[in-house]
C-alpha cells in the first residue's frame, strides 16, 4: 500500500531540498506542505515525480488536518523550535493519538531533549518520533559514535558548523540564531553544568582535508542539542561545545555586536526582526561563495591512559551543503519504509552511523574524513616531558587539562604592604587580602595555551600560559606582563622559578626581577599550591596558598 509522507515547510530552505531528495521514491507520496500553497505547487511543478503541493498550517486544528491527509509520516521542517518562539510539542503529540511517526529537523537543545517526555504516550500508541534529524545530534553523534572504539575515555567533544554564505537564509533560520546571541547557554565544562554566552568564545578554526582547499573560519559558541545530550549520553566526557561560523566576516562582525548589545540589554528581542536580518544576509550572500564546512574534535585517552585527539572535517561544494541538515531525515525515510522503526520518543543521537551518511554524500558534492589519529599531549607535559609522570598523582591530574578543567577550594591571600606593589598587584588584576575564602581555578585550553581563571570571593584574574622555549621552561602572562618560569621537581614538589620578565614586551633589568617562591604538592589527596612574587626594594607583591580538590 502506498505511504504518504508530509513535509511541513516542505518548500522551504530544507524542507524543499528534502522533498527533492525523496522525490524519486516510487512508493510514496511527498506532500509538500505549508502556508504558502503557490511555493508548494512551484515546487512540485519543477520537479515533479511523487510530489504533490497541500496546504497544512501548523498554527491551526491540527487533528483536523491530520484526519483529512491521513499520513503515515510526519516531517517538520519547518521549524523554529526554540522555545523562545513558544513551540511546543502539539504536533508531535497529535500524531501519536493518530497514530502517525514523526521526525524533526529541530535545532533546538530544550526542544529535543524534551521530546523524551512523549516516549511512554509513544510506545504505547506504537509510534516512533525522532527530533533532531539534523546536523546536530544526528550527523555529530555519528561522528562521536565512529571515533568512540579507537578511545578508552572521551574528555571532551567539540564540534562547528561553517556554511556557504551564497544562500537564502530562511526566516526560521535566522530567528534561532538571533534567538541565543549574547544570551546563557547551558553548557557542560570541566564535569559540571554552567552557562556561556551565545556567540562568545569567538576563534579561527581550519576545515581542512587531504586535496582539497581548506576553510578557515571564525566561529563563535552556538545553541545546539549536543550541549545537553552529549554529557549523558557519553558517560565520562567532561566538555561539550558547539560553534556556528558565517562566511562573510561583515555577517561576522555584525552578529558580534549584536550579541554584545543583547548581552548588555541594549537591545532585546531581536528574533522579531528574523525577516530584516534574513534579507540582509540573503543580498549580502552574492558577495560569497557556495563552500561549506563542518568539522568535530574529540579528545580522549588510550588503553594506556595518553591524551590523543581526533579530528573530522567536512567540506560541502557547489552548494550543496544546505542539504546536509536533511540527510538524517531522508535515511530514516527510507529506513522505515523498509522495516517499522522501534517505537518511541528519542532525540536522533547514535540514530544513524557515519557510514550511512557517507553513503548519501556519495550523491552529492559533500566529503569527509577522519584525519589521523594524533597524541594531545598536556601542556604541563610537553614542557615536562618524562618528569610529568613524577609528578605527585593529584597535582598531575590537576596539570592534565585537554580541552577545559575547573578545580575548587580555599585560599589565604596577603598582598604586599608597599603602595607600588599594591598597585603593580591591582594593575595584575589580583585579589585583595583575605583568609580562607572560596577558590575556583578554572583551566581551558586554545591554540596550545591554557587559560586559567582564578575567582577568590567572585573576583577573577586571570593569567595564559604557554610553552616554553626550552625543556621546562613556560611562559606566563598577567595581564601586560610576561614572565618565564623554569619548572624544577624537589621534594615531591613542582617549584616555579621566574627567570626572566617583559612588560608590553620590554625586558625587565636583572636587578628589577621578580623573584618566584612557588611551589605544588600533594597532601591528604588534595592539591596544594603555595605562591609568592617578591618584587626588588619593594618586597612582597602577592602571596596566596591553599588547597583544591
Amino acid at each position: 500500500m502506498r505511504k504518504t509522507v508530509l513535509i511541513i515547510g516542505g518548500y522551504g530552505q530544507f524542507g524543499g531540498r528534502l522533498s527533492r531528495r525523496l522525490s524519486d521514491i516510487a512508493d510514496i507520496t511527498v506532500m509538500v506542505a505549508g502556508r504558502t500553497l503557490p511555493k508548494a505547487e512551484a515546487l512540485c511543478a519543477e520537479h515533479g515525480g511523487n510530489l504533490r503541493p497541500v496546504f497544512f498550517d501548523s498554527r491551526g486544528d491540527l487533528d483536523a488536518q491530520l484526519t483529512d491527509l491521513k499520513p503515515w509520516l510526519v516531517i517538520d521542517a519547518a521549524g523554529p523550535f526554540q522555545s523562545v518562539f513558544g513551540h511546543g510539542y502539539e504536533l508531535p503529540e497529535t500524531c501519536i493519538r493518530h497514530g502517525i511517526h514523526y521526525i524533526d529537523l529541530s535545532d533546538s537543545g530544550t526542544f529535543t531533549q524534551g521530546i523524551g517526555k512523549l516516549d511512554a504516550k509513544a510506545k504505547a500508541a506504537g509510534v516512533t518520533l525522532i527530533s533532531g534529524a539534523s546536523s546536530v545530534p544526528a550527523l555529530s553523534s555519528a561522528v562521536v559514535d565512529a571515533a568512540k572504539p579507537r578511545l578508552a575515555r572521551i574528555t571532551s567533544i567539540e564540534g562547528g558548523i561553517s556554511p556557504g554564505g551564497k544562500i537564502d537564509i530562511g526566516t526560521s533560520v535566522t530567528q534561532a540564531v538571533l534567538s541565543y546571541l549574547g544570551k546563557p547557554l547551558k553548557i557542560f565544562r570541566g564535569g559540571a553544568w554552567a552557562s556561556e554566552l551565545g556567540y562568545s568564545r569567538v576563534h579561527a578554526h581550519t576545515i581542512a582535508l587531504k586535496g582539497e582547499k581548506p576553510l578557515r573560519r571564525k566561529f563563535g559558541l552556538c545553541d545546539a542539542p549536543d550541549l545537553l545530550l552529549f554529557p549523558e549520553h557519553y558517560k565520562g566526557v567532561e566538555t561539550v561545545r558547539f560553534y556556528g561560523s558565517q562566511e562573510l566576516w561583515l555577517i561576522h562582525f555584525n552578529i558580534r555586536i549584536l550579541a554584545w548589545l543583547q548581552k548588555r540589554g541594549i537591545v532585546r528581542n531581536l528574533q522579531n526582526h528574523a525577516k530584516l536580518f534574513s534579507w540582509i544576509g540573503t543580498k549580502l550572500g552574492r558577495f560569497a561563495s557556495e563552500r561549506g564546512g563542518m568539522y568535530m574534535r574529540i579528545l580522549g585517552v588510550d588503553g594506556d591512559g595518553a591524551p590523543i585527539s581526533q579530528h573530522w572535517h567536512l567540506i560541502a561544494e557547489d552548494g550543496d551543503g544546505p542539504f546536509i541538515p536533511t540527510l538524517a531525515a531522508e535515511i530514516l525515510t527510507r529506513r522505515w519504509l523498509e522495516a517499522e522503526p522501534t517505537a518511541g520518543a528519542r532525540a536522533a543521537v547514535s540514530e544513524i552511523t557515519l557510514s550511512e551518511f557517507e553513503h548519501v554524500f556519495s550523491s552529492l558534492a559533500i566529503k569527509s574524513e577522519f584525519a589521523d589519529i594524533k597524541p594531545a599531549p598536556y601542556l604541563f607535559q610537553q614542557v615536562l616531558g618524562a618528569d610529568f609522570d613524577k609528578l605527585p598523582e593529584v597535582v598531575r591530574f590537576g596539570h592534565e587539562v585537554s580541552n577545559t578543567k575547573i578545580m575548587h577550594g580555599r585560599v589565604d591571600v596577603v598582598r604586599g604592604k608597599n603602595p607600588l606593589a599594591q598597585l603593580a598587584a591591582s594593575i595584575i588584576g589580583f585579589a585583595k587580602t583575605g583568609t580562607d575564602r572560596p577558590i575556583t581555578i578554572s583551566m581551558d585550553v586554545r591554540g596550545g595555551h591554557e587559560t586559567w581563571i582564578r575567582t577568590i570571593d567572585g573576583k577573577a584574574f586571570r593569567s595564559t600560559l604557554s610553552k616554553g622555549p626550552k625543556p621546562y621552561e613556560i611562559y606566563e602572562r598577567f595581564g601586560p606582563i610576561k614572565f618565564k618560569m623554569k619548572f624544577r621537581i624537589a621534594d615531591e614538589r613542582l617549584h616555579y622559578d621566574i627567570v626572566s620578565a617583559k612588560m608590553l614586551g620590554i625586558p625587565f633589568p636583572k636587578f628589577l626581577l621578580p623573584k618566584s617562591i612557588t611551589h605544588e604538592r600533594e597532601q591528604d589527596g588534595k592539591f596544594i599550591f603555595d605562591v609568592e612574587i617578591r618584587l626588588p626594594l619593594l618586597g612582597r607583591l602577592i602571596a596566596y596558598k591553599g588547597w583544591l580538590a
